[in-house]
């Protein structure tokens, strides 16, 4: 008799031809909700699980992953669905119930739209392992990112023991999300390193980093009464090599911590800064108060399903 299934997972195709996946744990124990359960053993087996549903039985080499509180029953689509139009109708096609009905039972849903595209280069952060170095980099997409005044370290709120595993931090950007790293002295960037490389995939951890990698994000967002979504990117919807886990929070929730506290209001400072039209430039489109570039890229590429 073959072992029960770690994942249930429903597939789809768009016209595109972006291949999408809906996946939740077959077996979530007493676990109610991600920050429960990233804190049990079957956990990482579980990730384990979904890499390889994602990475070897769909072939996709660039994807956009996200985790998605679903705190309602199977039929109340998580809050992120209203926003989505392909994830909604998505979750509403045939055979998309059982999973749909498994996260509503654990409280979450992890969702992925990705393509099997040759991997374009994507360019590390300088620097990225010296606390004490200047925040300044360009992303793939050329934006130039640079916060005079803070270093790596200003910004860290977890990680800064020379054994950890992982860090956190605030984002750079100023958004509203914590963002977790493999620490430098983690198992997986010691050999990443030897071949002059970063992580840039889960499938490079061993399980206690995988499962210390989720935790701690879902831990940063505990002060906040939790996360509205996490993302993580692989291939070409990355465009900072390095592989980061963005915690999204509720901006409300996340300005009641942070407003006022001087490290936060200078990434907030710099931000509006970049956004600021040049002189002479036609003026844009007022952007989200929150934007996320990779997830703008997954939407569009999974809009007109088939």
């Amino acid at each position: 008799m073959e072992p029960p299934k770690l994942v249930l997972h429903h597939v789809g195709v768009s016209q595109r031809g972006t291949i999408m996946a809906a996946l939740s744990p077959n077996d979530r124990g007493e676990a109610t909700r991600f920050e429960e359960y990233v804190r049990t053993a079957p956990f990482a087996p579980f990730m384990r699980e979904v890499l390889h549903v994602i990475e070897e039985e769909l072939g996709l080499t660039s994807y956009h992953l996200r985790v998605l509180p679903w705190p309602g029953a199977a039929t109340d689509l998580p809050a992120a669905a209203s926003g989505d139009e392909p994830l909604a109708l998505f979750l509403l096609t045939e055979g998309a119930r059982p999973v749909c009905e498994a996260a509503a039972a654990a409280g979450f849903l992890v969702y992925v739209a990705g393509t099997n595209a040759v991997v374009r280069f994507i360019p590390a952060m300088p620097n990225a392992d010296d606390l004490d170095a200047p925040i300044i980099y360009q992303d793939a997409s050329g934006k130039h990112v640079e916060v005079p005044g803070l270093t790596l370290r200003s910004c860290l709120i977890r990680g800064e023991e020379p054994e950890a595993i992982v860090r956190c931090s605030l984002d750079f950007q100023g958004r509203s999300c914590y963002v977790v790293v493999m620490a430098p002295n983690s198992r997986a960037s010691l050999a990443a390193s030897k071949n002059s490389e970063v992580v840039r995939r889960q499938s490079e951890l061993d399980d206690e980093e995988l499962a210390t990698f989720w935790r701690v994000g879902a831990e940063a967002s505990e002060s906040h009464g939790g996360f509205d979504e996490m993302h993580l990117n692989a291939g070409n919807f990355q465009n900072v090599a390095h592989m980061h886990l963005k915690v999204w929070i509720d901006l409300t929730k996340f300005e009641s911590l942070w407003s006022g506290q001087d490290v936060y209001e200078k990434l907030y400072a710099e931000r509006k800064r970049r956004e600021k039209p040049k002189k002479g430039a036609p003026a844009e489109a007022a952007p989200a108060e929150e934007l996320d570039e990779e997830l703008a890229a997954a939407i569009a590429l999974s809009m007109e399903q088939s």
